[in-house]
């Protein structure tokens, strides 16, 4: 009976910061992707005030803080920045933090209409 706590322990020991790593790393990669297609999205709505309701709503969604900053490069490009924040802790204790900037420019030839 021992034993299998023990062995029941250490599989969460190792498995719940796997999977919170694993997590912090795929939404990272996900707010990357959505800060790309809002960045191009502005060829499609042509307004910047759209697009930054679209993300500010897509960023709540993540329940994610929704402080970017959005720059007019030209017309119909923009520079999206974002500083992605994220921690995993256990019992209290915080063994993986990323505080990341994340950027996002207007490509050409993307989403052209």
């Amino acid at each position: 009976m021992v034993r299998n706590i023990v062995i029941v322990l250490i599989l969460l020991l190792i498995c719940v910061p796997s999977w919170q790593i694993g997590t912090i790393m795929i939404q990272k990669k996900q707010v990357t992707y959505m800060l790309e297609e809002q960045a191009n999205s502005i060829k499609r709505y042509q307004q910047e005030d759209i697009v930054k309701k679209n993300l500010a709503s897509e960023l709540a969604t993540l329940n994610l803080p929704t402080n970017f900053t959005f720059e007019m490069l030209e017309i119909r490009k923009v520079r999206i920045r974002y500083i992605y924040k994220a921690a995993a802790s256990i019992f209290g204790y915080t063994y993986y933090e990323v505080n990341a900037p994340l950027e996002a420019i207007t490509e050409d030839g993307k989403f052209e209409r």
